[in-house]
């Protein structure tokens, strides 16, 4: 009991080691981009900064009212996230700010809190805009980011697609300018509601919301999508302050439409982060999942910005930069931040050469809030809506999805369960459950190893058993396949059955194609060679590779097995180990000569082992 103790601890020791000699993000790695400034470094960045700037500083207050938020919580934290990003990540791969994605979880998460008004969203959103940074700095410091590669795109498909559905759901009445209040209707109910009102339908808000779709269709082909996102924001601004004065001088009275100042009034004030015990329980779980969402788009778009430009790309430092601006958007009032496709691909397009493009970009942003917040106020609300719906149609990638529901019958499981998942409950929680479905799947596909069982014709060559037919007392197992945790049941069927046979005097295991040996197929392999020893029988294992050879032996498994019945793989001869084993094996059997010839692999459409080179051994 004691040594098991200590080898625990002594475990436990060594793993806390490595783990702190782990390499760590710098901590201020700004410091070595404004050494190596120079002239026409710092003008293509200005520029580059510039153009995402005009691109960003809608799409913020677009993403704002995508979350339910005033919008001027867009625009902090894009300005903010901008700016204090690039000083921690110290590259230019990643622009920072809100996102489709992080606006609609953050959606999600206030309906889950049952935040049902701009201004209660508004005071919950610092403590999971907190919490979600402070588990962003966890997972640079642990080196976690490389786990995102496990989150399926499939997954994250129907999580967007869903996501579109239900953001286009909440903005399309202010987009018709519907009456009344439509929060939490889905989108056929919203859609429902449009048709019974039929022309009645027919309003300003309407028209708005034409003119500005038709502005950014005409623009962008030419202009691209953020100088048409601007554009069709001054056009329906233009229209809306025109007809306004119209209506005015013709005795009306009112705003003929809702404009950002009236929605924006209840995000006057600055909310700090709260830390009693029943919020942080209650967030926990949305800022987790907003928190993984982030290191998945984050360093998605890192990887392909760094193909671009052929940058290095550090993804742990890029997270601790994300970490770092959610934090600093938690005291400010901003929303939360991740790596934006859209500003990032621009961002490169634009020559930005240095992070020194991104903190400008925040500049920019954070100067045009208060300096030009007057101009802000006065855009439709409903113009805003239309343009956060045509993103969302964008962003569903429907060619995704349809490769997605083509591939096969796995990939069609997980995208509707993440789908309807996504559609009926918090979107954190479709997030995980997609990818539990996905690893549950992997798990059943690797969880049936390949087993082939040769044992000795007649004139003492090796064959391939047939089924059905006894054995001469040597049998010789060919392994392929994972052998983890999921797979203990199907190859312990295997070892049954050939274990079963009454004239098995040797039985042979060949773990040359074998991968991920674990605790469960150690303890099985340990109760089968004390089984064969109880009656007299024996157990040899041969071509185990250095991986599983190096647990064999650190679980003392070779022990239980006798030493001189483990015959590792030998890189110089390949085919070395399999004709000492045989040689045991036809030693312990009591039998004579052998030929060793041709071992053929499992399935023709697989290549055949190292094994089978078509080299005779005399044994």
């Amino acid at each position: 009991m004691r040594s098991g103790l200590l080898s625990f601890f002594s475990a436990l020791g060594s793993f806390g080691r490595q783990l702190v000699a782990l390499p760590r993000p710098k901590f201020f790695p700004f410091a070595g981009v404004l050494r190596s400034m120079d002239g026409p470094t710092f003008k293509a960045d200005l520029v580059a900064g510039l153009n995402v700037a005009l691109l960003a500083f809608p799409m913020s207050m677009a993403f704002a009212m995508k979350a339910g938020l005033p919008i001027w919580c867009g625009l902090v934290g894009c300005g903010v996230a901008a700016a204090v990003a690039p000083l921690f990540s110290g590259s230019a791969n990643l622009s920072a700010g809100p996102t489709n994605a992080t606006a609609a979880l953050l959606l999600g998460s206030f309906a889950t809190l049952g935040a049902t008004n701009p201004e209660l969203r508004a005071s919950a959103l610092p403590t999971l805009v907190l919490m979600t940074g402070l588990f962003l700095l966890l997972a640079s410091w642990l080196r976690l980011s490389g786990f995102a590669d496990f989150v399926p795109r499939t997954v994250i498909s129907a999580y967007i697609a869903a996501a579109a559905l239900r953001v286009i759901a909440l903005q399309l009445p202010v987009a018709l300018g519907m009456p009344g209040d439509h929060a939490g209707e889905t989108l056929p109910e919203v859609l429902w509601h449009a048709l019974r009102m039929g022309r009645t339908l027919i309003n300003p808000e309407l028209g708005l919301t034409v003119i500005t779709g038709s502005a950014y269709f005409i623009l962008r082909p030419k202009y691209g999508a953020g100088k048409a996102i601007l554009g069709a924001v001054a056009v329906a601004t233009f229209g809306a302050i025109l007809a306004q004065n119209v209506a005015l001088t013709q005795g009306g009275h009112g705003d003929l439409v809702t404009y950002v100042g009236q929605a924006a009034q209840a995000g006057s004030a600055l909310h700090l982060p709260d830390f009693s015990g029943r919020t942080l329980s209650t967030l926990f779980s949305p800022a987790l999942a907003l928190a993984v969402l982030i290191v998945i788009e984050g360093t998605a778009n890192a990887r392909a910005s760094a193909l671009k430009t052929g940058r290095p790309s550090d993804l742990h430092q890029e997270v601790y930069g994300l970490g770092i601006a959610n934090v600093a958007c938690a005291f400010t009032g901003g929303m939360a931040a991740s790596g934006s496709i859209s500003r990032s691909a621009l961002n490169v397009a634009s020559g930005a050469r240095t992070a020194m493009a991104s903190l400008l970009c925040g500049g920019f942003i954070l100067g045009a809030l208060f300096l030009a917040r007057p101009a802000v106020a006065v855009v439709p609300l409903s113009t805003l809506a239309i343009l956060v719906i045509l993103a969302e149609i964008e962003l569903a990638n429907f060619s995704a999805i349809k490769l997605i529901l083509k591939s096969g019958a796995q990939d069609r499981t997980v995208f509707l369960a993440t789908f309807a998942t996504a559609l009926l409950a918090p979107l954190d929680v479709a997030i995980f459950l997609g990818t539990t479905v996905a690893v549950a799947f992997y798990l059943k596909q690797t969880s049936t190893p390949e087993v082939v069982e040769y044992d000795f014709s007649d004139t003492g060559e090796i064959r391939e058993r047939p089924k059905g037919q006894g054995t001469t007392g040597i049998s010789i197992l060919h392994v392929e396949g994972s052998l983890h945790f999921g797979a203990t049941q199907a190859f312990h069927e295997h070892l049954r059955r050939a274990s079963a046979d009454p004239n098995l005097k040797v039985l042979v295991l060949k773990f040359r194609e074998a991968l991920y040996l674990d605790a469960n197929g150690v303890l099985l392999l340990r109760d089968l060679a004390d089984m064969l020893k109880s009656d007299g029988r024996h157990l040899i294992l041969c071509e185990a590779k250095a991986d599983t050879m190096r647990i064999i032996v650190n679980a003392g498994l070779d022990q239980s097995v006798g030493t001189e019945n483990v015959f590792p793989f030998e890189e110089a001869n390949p085919n070395l180990a399999l004709a000492k084993a045989v040689r045991r094996a036809r030693e312990l059997a009591g039998g004579g000569q052998a030929v060793l010839r041709i071992v053929t692999a499992p399935h023709p459409d697989l290549p055949k082992p190292a094994s089978a080179s078509g080299e005779d051994w005399q044994i």
